[in-house]
């Protein structure tokens, strides 16, 4: 890696908005990815010494309007250097997408093993993952991961609903509540 980091994404980003021959437009959207790049740094400066992580980030996917349309949260085990462990996770995708819909994924990885729940509402999205199958399970095999578990399902029901009335979930629904009690007593 070369000292002033322009082997990087965001390092490639910082030296275009330098550059005084870049399009106003084109600066600009570098400037809001960098902006975005920086924020996910610093989401992702936990503690490196606690043995499990919580790890939110948005994904810079916008749509027509401007919104936000994919975010990730992981739950996921520290190894020892504290990484993350991709062996043994949690992942939860909440996509907005133009055709799919609202798309919830939830990952669950235990030592390379996949578990994995898709909530979608249209009627279309459970046979063609069904009739995938096959496909993602090969996929997951060439990266060294097992699938266990394929389900589809609609969106799950909320009680909380928004301004207009429309029930809107989202991925950190699905998040667990944080641990509260002791390992052992005496």
């Amino acid at each position: 890696m070369s000292a002033d980091g322009e082997d990087t994404l965001k390092g490639v980003l910082l030296q275009l908005v330098r550059r005084d021959d870049v399009p106003p437009v084109l600066r600009e959207a570098a400037q809001q990815l960098i902006q975005s790049l920086t924020g996910q740094q610093l989401l992702l400066n936990t503690d490196r010494t606690a043995p499990f992580a919580q790890v939110t980030m948005f994904i810079p996917l916008n749509g027509p309007d401007g919104q936000e349309t994919a975010s990730v949260q992981i739950q996921s085990r520290r190894g020892k250097k504290g990484e993350l462990d991709a062996s043994n996770c949690h992942l939860w995708f909440d996509l907005q997408m133009k055709h799919l819909g609202q798309t919830l994924i939830d990952v669950q990885v235990v030592d390379q093993i996949v578990s994995l729940k898709v909530h979608n509402d249209n009627d279309w999205a459970a046979p063609l993952l069904e009739e995938r199958r096959d496909e993602i399970s090969s996929a997951m095999e060439s990266l060294g991961y097992h699938l266990l578990t394929l389900k589809a399902g609609p969106l799950p029901v909320l009680a909380a609903k928004n301004a207009d009335g429309i029930t809107s979930p989202n991925a950190s629904d699905f998040v667990p509540q944080t641990y509260k009690g002791v390992d052992m007593r005496i």
